[in-house]
Formats: structure tokens, C-alpha cells, sequence
């Protein structure tokens, strides 16, 4: 295994059928989770000067990278805002930014995927944040014991966020890429037709 990240989360009941899966791009870099949960805690627009700061001094709080400002105000200008605001998720003017009135994704739920952030790599907040990854993780969490292929395979069918209607097809995708990719974070070991998770639990949306 090449991480052996642990992914934070509790039992909560979570809505992750409820996110539609275009949405979980914006929810795969650490900084556009931080700006979510900023917002979310204002009921008004807050000044570009005013969110960069905050996420300045919340990441310092978590123990994560710290930026200057202007670097921050810079990657929000240019990169993340517009992200977050081409998918409804905010309302940003150029100036002021705000929670979206049909946002998509609950902004107070990404607590935590913040603290998967704050022990994983970027890398590994990529890989896991994923329409089918997620839930798959979450079903080998839940039986707490080796899961075979063939299971999770016609478990992936039925996901809403899954274009795969067959189970023959479903395990294809899931030894071509999803378990690959799992593994290489270190978030499950699979062997002979059976999986199990490396995690005591993984982020939710709840």
C-alpha cells in the first residue's frame, strides 16, 4: 500500500445519493471544502478579503499548509469561486460570495471531509470523493468483514450516481479502475475475488 491514510467520518445516516454526482468534482480539493464550510456559517455575502482570511486562519487551526492571503485570494479568484459558482454551489459576484439559495450540496456537511483532509493527502481526497468510491467503502465499512467482487459488483448496479445496469460489467469497472485506485491509498486490500476496508471509517455527506 502506498498511504495508509485513515478517512474521518461517523455513523450518521449520510445523503449521498442525494449530491448529484457532477457535483463531487467540486468537492475534491481541500480548499473548496474549507470556503463551503466558511460560508455556511454566515447568513450574508462575505468580501473576497474577508473569506480569504478566514480560510487562512482555519486551515492554521487544522494544522494544514498556510498560505499568505494574497495566495489564497488568488487561487479563490481564479479557480475555486468560478468552480463553485459554474455549479450552483455559491453565488459569486466577483466581490462578495455567498451560499447558493439552490445549492446542491449542503454547505455545513463537509466537516467531515475536512478532517480527511487534515490526515490525508490531496491525492488520496481525490481518489476517495467519488460517486461510486464512497459508497462502496461505506458498504465494506458496514459488514466489517472481507467483501467479495461478485457482491460489490451487483451492489455498484443499483448506486444512482452508477451508469453500470450489469453485474458483468460492474466487476470490470471495479478491477479495472475503483479497486486499483482504493488500494493505491491505502483505503481497502483486495486478493482473490475479496475486499475489505483499511479504514475505520470513511468521510460522509450527512
Amino acid at each position: 500500500m502506498s498511504s495508509d491514510a485513515h478517512f474521518g467520518g461517523d455513523d450518521s445516516s449520510d445523503s449521498l445519493a442525494e449530491i448529484p454526482s457532477e457535483c463531487y468534482d467540486v468537492l475534491r480539493h481541500p480548499r473548496r471544502l474549507r470556503v463551503l464550510e466558511v460560508l455556511g456559517g454566515y447568513d450574508r455575502a462575505v468580501s473576497l478579503a474577508e473569506l480569504a482570511t478566514e480560510v487562512r486562519r482555519r486551515n492554521a487551526s487544522a494544522g494544514q499548509d498556510r498560505p499568505t492571503e494574497r495566495e489564497i485570494r488568488t487561487s479563490l479568484v481564479h479557480a475555486h469561486l468560478p468552480k463553485l459558482a459554474d455549479y450552483g454551489v455559491i453565488e459569486w459576484d466577483g466581490e462578495t460570495a455567498s451560499i447558493g439559495s439552490n445549492a446542491p450540496i449542503p454547505p455545513m456537511n463537509v466537516a467531515s471531509l475536512l478532517e480527511a483532509c487534515s490526515s490525508a493527502d490531496e491525492r488520496a481526497l481525490e481518489t476517495i470523493v467519488h460517486p461510486v468510491r464512497m459508497p462502496l467503502l461505506r458498504t465494506l465499512q458496514e459488514r466489517g468483514r472481507p467483501c467479495s467482487i461478485a457482491v460489490l459488483a451487483s451492489q455498484l448496479t443499483t448506486l444512482r450516481a452508477s451508469p453500470i445496469s450489469d453485474t458483468e460489467t460492474a466487476a470490470i469497472a471495479l478491477h479495472h479502475s475503483h479497486l486499483p485506485a482504493l488500494a493505491d491509498v491505502g483505503a481497502i486490500e483486495y486478493e482473490d475475488g475479496w475486499v475489505r476496508t483499511t479504514t475505520e471509517s470513511i468521510p460522509t455527506m450527512h
